[in-house]
């Protein structure tokens, strides 16, 4: 109570508005996913008759990667082709876009690309690369990681992984 009468309610604001930020922040698990989750439902696709009859060669995703070493570039996709090129230079860069040109009219819906640098890489040298590919027209470029010392993927490995896209 004050001289007057009146209660003040500024302690009572300023105790309020702590519980509501501490609450907001000790959130977790279903509490903050529906806080936070969004029912999306996409529009039905209809299917024409040109569509459907396409060539199945044409239809075939791959799962494509450009693997990034201190010396080399690597190559390689869910159908079996791996391509090393040596060096990170220049003509290096141009025999990566020429093969990526390759592959990219020989299945012209991927459109997605995988690059995945070593630890030793610089970034300039990967920058170059994600240049490079989007030169081309891969307009799906994402960028990968892997644990310190963990071996590259084997090509058996990553043919099965293509066809569970």
């Amino acid at each position: 109570m004050t001289a007057h009468g009146n209660i003040n309610l500024v302690p009572l604001v300023d105790i309020l508005t702590s519980i509501v930020f501490f609450s907001l922040l000790t959130y977790t698990g279903a509490t903050l996913a529906a806080l936070t989750a969004f029912d999306l439902s996409l529009p039905p696709t209809v299917v024409s008759a040109p569509s459907a009859v396409r060539n199945d060669q044409k239809l075939l995703n791959l799962l494509l990667a450009v693997r990034i070493d201190a010396d080399k570039l690597q190559v390689e996709h869910s159908e079996g082709m791996r391509q090393q090129i040596a060096g990170l230079g220049p003509q290096s860069m141009d025999q990566l876009e020429a093969l990526m040109k390759q592959v990219r009219a020989r299945y012209p819906q991927n459109a997605d690309v995988l690059v995945v640098p070593t630890d030793e890489v610089s970034y300039d040298d990967v920058i170059h690369v994600l240049e490079r590919l989007k030169l081309v027209g891969y307009r799906g470029i994402s960028l990968g990681t892997r644990a310190r010392g963990e071996a590259l993927i084997p090509a058996a490995r990553l043919t099965a992984a293509g066809g569970a896209r």
